[in-house]
């Protein structure tokens, strides 16, 4: 393991602040889902908004993962950046942004993917449902 390039995801996957309590009682706008083909690791995010449409404030932002703890780092750093944010903005993230953030390395590539994926499903959803 290199602990300088871990250090980077491996602080999030011990203390993620935006992991979903099955008792949260919120009212979710946009649920996304994806996993890998293998089914090793899968991801839920789920986004609370204000208003409808592209310019809807995501004011929540959670998820649930199963897999290595890459995926729990990728989709709490995830969660955290859209948070506050309009649909529209969140959509603005990118995979390149998450691999900067959390120095992933090309092997971990796939959690980013995987996260993003759900996110976008889940601002589509979100969209739809309030526009």
């Amino acid at each position: 393991m290199n602990r300088d390039r871990d250090a980077g995801w491996l602080s999030r996957f011990l203390a993620p602040r935006h992991a979903i309590a099955e008792c949260a009682i919120i009212q979710w706008h946009g649920l996304g889902e994806a996993d890998t083909p293998g089914e090793d690791a899968h991801c839920r995010i789920q986004l609370a908004c204000e208003h409808g449409g592209d310019d809807g404030r995501i004011v929540a932002a959670a998820f649930a993962a199963f897999g290595p703890p890459v995926v729990v780092a990728c989709a709490d750093w995830v969660c955290e950046q859209v948070e506050d944010r309009t649909i529209k903005d969140a959509r603005r993230l990118n995979l390149r942004a998450i691999e900067q953030a959390l120095a992933l390395a090309a092997g971990e590539r796939y959690a980013a993917l995987l996260v993003m994926d759900a996110l976008d499903m889940a601002l589509a959803r979100a969209s739809s449902n309030l526009g």
